[in-house]
């Protein structure tokens, strides 16, 4: 990475803007989603077992909001699961809505949606699970048990407020119609993640954007001593034409998917785990 970029000072390349934003030594850059103008998103500490919110201005890469720690908002300021356990679920306008889970499961539980640039909590429902964003509303869930078996009460919440809209009860019929129904967080957010295909040499993973190309390879090659490992290198076509390349991972265990998308005309990309790369595409 480039000095300028390094130090979040805006950069150019043949394609547009650069930025380039830090998210701290041992951060691993972990979900991304966006609004209509900042792309937010959690980090995680692995070796500290911590994690923390952060909100950028997407043109920019200014940072509006970084190392926001969700609490459950009692006089302790205890960290919603454990500091550690948490993830994105969806967004509502400019809010971030998340989950904790349940516990030692993997199932999701709670909703916190989040007015990340002003570091506020605006509601929650720790009694409920997210299930789908159906624009006007939320359909969640509450776990019940009846008679010695646990079901799945829905309901319909308001995504403004995190009241009850309506009561749909323990019947699957509506739930799962509304559920199939709902926009994808891809549609939704309108954001181009990668196909994956295999070529001779290892895995490949691509978006075709307009005149815009964008290619990941990922190869097994020596690096630190001669130990093989993962390598994960980006580069950026415009009409065939060669316009950005960069290292994304090295000395990896395994091959690092998944780190890439674009949204509407901007790439986004994480490098080396700790950093979010972002610029214009055509």
């Amino acid at each position: 990475m480039n000095s300028e970029a390094s130090e979040n000072r805006p950069a150019h390349s043949a394609t547009g803007t650069l930025w380039s934003w830090h998210g701290g030594n041992g951060a691993l850059i972990w979900q991304l989603m966006f609004s209509s103008d900042a792309v937010m998103g959690i980090k995680r500490f692995p070796q500290e077992r911590k994690a923390a919110f952060f909100c950028l201005e997407s043109s920019t890469g200014r940072v509006l909001r970084d190392d926001f720690v969700l609490t459950a908002g009692d006089e302790n300021e205890t960290p919603v699961g454990d500091g550690w356990m948490i993830g994105l679920e969806t967004v509502h306008g400019s809010r971030l809505v998340c989950h904790t889970y349940q516990p030692g499961s993997p199932e999701h539980l709670g909703i916190w949606a989040i007015n990340l640039p002003e570091a506020r909590v605006v509601w929650s429902r720790p009694d409920l699970t997210f299930t789908a964003n159906l624009g006007d509303a939320f359909l969640a869930y509450r776990s019940i048990v009846f008679a010695g078996f646990p079901e799945r009460d829905y309901v319909l919440i308001d995504p403004l407020s995190g009241c009850e809209l309506e009561h749909l009860g323990t019947a699957h019929e509506r739930p799962n119609q509304l559920r199939d129904a709902a926009q994808s967080e891809e549609e939704r957010q309108r954001i181009l993640l990668p196909d994956t295909v295999f070529d001779e040499a290892g895995h490949v993973e691509n978006i075709n954007h307009g005149a815009t190309s964008v290619t990941v390879f990922h190869r097994m090659e020596p690096v630190a001593e001669g130990v093989p490992g993962w390598v994960s290198t980006l580069s950026v076509s415009e009409c065939e034409r060669l316009v950005h390349e960069d290292v994304m991972a090295s000395g990896e265990p395994m091959p690092v998917f998944n780190s890439f998308l674009i949204k509407d005309d901007r790439l986004y990309y994480i490098r080396e785990r700790e950093f979010l790369v972002s610029f214009v595409v055509s």
